[in-house]
C-alpha cells in the first residue's frame, strides 16, 4: 500500500506540473500558480528518471527530501569540464606535506593496517585523502541527489547549446567550429546522462539497504562524498567495512582509509609504476591528478617523485 501511495504522489507531482504549465500557456493563470523554472526542469528529470528505470517510490523519498531541486551549475560543469585543465599543484605545498605527515604518524596503525592487507602504501592513502576532502575537512555542501537529477537533463538540446557557447567563449574557439564542439558536447552528454541514471540506481540501492541516508547526503559538484570522495556506484563495489561494525561510514576514518586501500588493490594497484598509475587513473581519470597523489606521497615519504605524464 506505501509503495502504490508513494508512486502515485510522483504521478500527481509531474501531472500538476503539466497542467500548471499548460494552464500558464493558455492564459489560465488564475486554475494554478505557475511553476518556476526549476521545478519544471526537475519534473521533467523526475520523468526521464522513472523511464530509464528508476524506481517511482524511492524518486517519491527523493522529491519530498527538503534538499532537492535542479541546478543548472551540475549540468554545465560535468559536462564541460573536460575543457579545462586541472591544477593540484596547491595540493603539493610545504604545508601539505606536513599535514599529510603528521596524520601519518597519527593514524599510524590504522594505516599499517591498511597497507599490509592491501599492499597499497600508507604514505599515498593519506595523500589520496589529502587530495580528496584533505583528511574530511572539504566534504562538499552539493545535494548528491539534486546533482545525478539535474545531470540527467544534460542531454536537451536546451543544455547542449548552452554548454557549446561555454567551451567555445571559454577556449575562444572560432564560430566556424561550433559544429564539431556542438557534436562533442552532445556525445559528452548523452554519456553523462547514462553515468546519472547509473548513479541514481546506486544511491536506490543504498537506500534499500539503509547503510545512509540518502536524502540529506551532501558532497561535490559530481556528487561524490564521504573522505576518499567516492560516488554511489564505487561506495556499491569497494567502500570496505574498516572497523567491523556492520556498516560501511565515509566520513569514518577507519571505513574511509580501509575503502582506499581496497579500491586502488581492486583497480589494479601492484608493484610497477604503470599498475600504480592506473589504478589511482581508475580513482580519477586525469593524469594531473595521478601525477598530484603519487609526488605527493612520494614527497611525504622523502622519495624522488617519478615524471609527471602528459
Amino acid at each position: 500500500m506505501h509503495r502504490l501511495v508513494v508512486c502515485s504522489y510522483v504521478l500527481l507531482a509531474v501531472a500538476l506540473t503539466s497542467i500548471a504549465c499548460q494552464a500558464q500557456h493558455s492564459g489560465g493563470d488564475d486554475l494554478l500558480p505557475a511553476p518556476s523554472v526549476g521545478q519544471t526542469h526537475l519534473s521533467r528529470a523526475i520523468q526521464r528518471a522513472r523511464s530509464l528505470g528508476v524506481d517511482s517510490a524511492f524518486l517519491a523519498g527523493v522529491v519530498l527530501a527538503p534538499g532537492t531541486a535542479f541546478d543548472e551549475k551540475y549540468v554545465r560543469v560535468n559536462v564541460t569540464n573536460y575543457a579545462s585543465k586541472p591544477n593540484y599543484s596547491f595540493n603539493l605545498t610545504p604545508q601539505s606535506v606536513e599535514k599529510v605527515r603528521a596524520f601519518l604518524v597519527r593514524h599510524d596503525s590504522l594505516l599499517h593496517r591498511a597497507d599490509s592487507i592491501y599492499g597499497v602504501p600508507k604514505e599515498v592513502i593519506a595523500s589520496l585523502l589529502w587530495v580528496e576532502s584533505k583528511h574530511g575537512v572539504v566534504l562538499g555542501k552539493n545535494h548528491v541527489a539534486s546533482v545525478y537529477l539535474s545531470t540527467l537533463l544534460a542531454s536537451d538540446s536546451e543544455f547542449v547549446d548552452k554548454n557549446t557557447t561555454a567551451v567555445m567563449t571559454a577556449q575562444k574557439i572560432d564560430s566556424t567550429k561550433i559544429d564539431s564542439v556542438r557534436a562533442a558536447i552532445q556525445k559528452r552528454a548523452d554519456r553523462k546522462v547514462k553515468w546519472s541514471v547509473e548513479q541514481l540506481k546506486a544511491l536506490q540501492e543504498i537506500h534499500r539497504r539503509r547503510t545512509m541516508n540518502v536524502h540529506t547526503l551532501h558532497g561535490s559538484w559530481a556528487g561524490a562524498f564521504g573522505m576518499p570522495q567516492f560516488i554511489p556506484s564505487s561506495y556499491l563495489s569497494w567502500a570496505a567495512d574498516g572497523d567491523n561494525d556492520g556498516t560501511i561510514d565515509l566520513n569514518d576514518l577507519d571505513d574511509a582509509v580501509v575503502s582506499v586501500a581496497n579500491y586502488l588493490r581492486k583497480n589494479g594497484w601492484g608493484a610497477a609504476e604503470s599498475q600504480q598509475r592506473a589504478a589511482v587513473h581508475h580513482y580519477n581519470n586525469s593524469n594531473a591528478y595521478v601525477d598530484c597523489v603519487l609526488t605527493l606521497a612520494a614527497k611525504v615519504s622523502g622519495q624522488p617523485a617519478s615524471q609527471p605524464r602528459q
